[in-house]
């Protein structure tokens, strides 16, 4: 899978220095998938979420053993996963991340 959003991977990694190893695990692991839907992303992750919004279905990580979130929109057919936000688990729970998407 081809991975757009770094910039945001990179920021939030320069904030939380303990998810670098995590998020780059993720990465590395995403950009070896072949995913046709979504049962595959939950055999590669098994806690892996999907959140729908307005018609459009977001994947959502645990990362670092559920101390951050990662929200993502993947194209199937596209063959890309696209970051939207990584947040820490305290942030996520207060849910205002949905009114950003």
């Amino acid at each position: 899978m081809d991975i757009r959003g770094q910039i945001v991977l990179d920021k939030f990694k320069a904030k939380h220095s303990d998810a670098v190893r995590p998020l780059d695990r993720w990465q590395d692991l995403t950009e070896n998938a072949e995913w046709a839907n979504f049962a595959q992303v939950r055999e590669t992750f098994h806690s892996a979420d999907l959140y729908t919004q307005d018609g459009i279905g977001y994947v959502v990580f645990n990362v670092a053993g559920n101390k951050y979130r990662l929200i993502t929109e993947v194209d199937y057919a596209g063959i890309l996963v696209v970051v939207d936000m990584v947040m820490t688990h305290a942030e996520y729970s207060k849910d205002r991340w949905k009114g950003r998407l």
